[in-house]
């Protein structure tokens, strides 16, 4: 009598053959379903020398592409200028790639000029000064003595809330010198004073207390 076919040891052995045909094709079609979600549709990349940085960005957003900016140095593009981008204008990539542009931060400052920018700061932070005062102060031969493009590069590159620095000067008035709102308007705008632009002044005295 014959044994049944499943009891014969080839039997297992071509199942076993079979059975890792089977997950070897499953494997190769989801790697091919992989590569075909990847060969979507295409975009032709932009000029970005042409836009400005937000436009550049808004053009990604609206195709589909993400587009990374990032600034460095540069002493033959002027400050904000476009330098490069990674990925050449004309060129096709597929929808959801990633394109990074650079923007020029100008030339590297020199030393006088870095230690302008950080005095500058430290004067915005704790004294709360205006822009044209920090700059006076600076050059001042009876204060810091920096030279006039350095105390120009600090107060260009300083990142600093006027209107929060008119204000805290304003409380000070009122709280420490009682003074009326015309009067710390006044003293806030002079020449001999803060030296804070008017609208500076006005948003200060709009937002006192009564």
């Amino acid at each position: 009598m014959k044994k049944p076919i499943y009891k014969r040891w080839w039997f297992w052995v071509i199942l076993v053959i079979v059975l890792m045909v089977i997950a070897g094709s499953a494997g190769g079609g989801g790697s091919s379903s992989k590569s075909g979600s990847a060969s979507g549709k295409k975009v032709a990349v932009a000029d970005f020398s042409a836009m400005s940085e937000a436009d550049s960005v808004q053009w990604g957003k609206d195709h589909n592409l993400t587009v990374n900016t990032k600034k460095q140095y540069s002493s033959t593009v002027v400050e904000g200028g476009f330098v490069s981008q990674s990925v050449k204008a004309g060129k096709k990539v597929y929808e959801g790639s990633s394109v990074t542009l650079v923007y020029s931060k100008g030339p590297k400052p020199t030393a006088e000029q870095r230690n302008a920018l950080a005095k500058a700061k430290t004067y915005s932070d704790t004294m709360y000064m205006s822009k044209q005062g920090i700059y006076d102060q600076l050059t001042s031969e009876y204060g810091e003595q920096f030279p006039a493009d350095a105390a120009q590069y600090a107060v260009d590159h300083l990142q600093a809330d006027y209107n929060a620095n008119a204000l805290k000067k304003a409380k000070t008035y009122q709280s420490d010198m009682h003074m009326s709102k015309q009067a710390i308007y006044d003293q806030l705008t002079s020449s001999y004073g803060e030296k804070f632009t008017a609208s500076e002044a006005q948003y200060a005295v709009d937002h006192l207390d009564d």
